[in-house]
């Protein structure tokens, strides 16, 4: 995130974003693990393989706005 913002904000400001973000990405993973894995061989003989790899994909972009939003409402009432 400090990269990406080209070091106009300080390393503390999208820390708790980046910690948020990277435990429901671990939530995700465990969901992934037990969910996913039979979705997609389930629903590959049905709909094609296509259909569970873009609904994981919608799920990481979730996973990404949701971290996001969460750490800067988490810094906003610290505030």
């Amino acid at each position: 995130m400090h990269f990406l913002l080209a070091g106009r904000v300080p390393w503390r400001t999208p820390l708790q974003s980046a910690i948020i973000t990277g435990v429901f990405f671990g939530g995700l993973g465990i969901f992934s693990k037990f969910y996913f894995s039979e979705t997609i061989i389930s629903d590959s003989k049905t709909y094609g393989t296509i259909f569970g790899i873009m609904t994981w994909f919608i799920a990481v972009g979730a996973v990404i706005i949701l971290g996001a939003v969460t750490g800067a409402v988490w810094e906003d009432r610290k505030n």
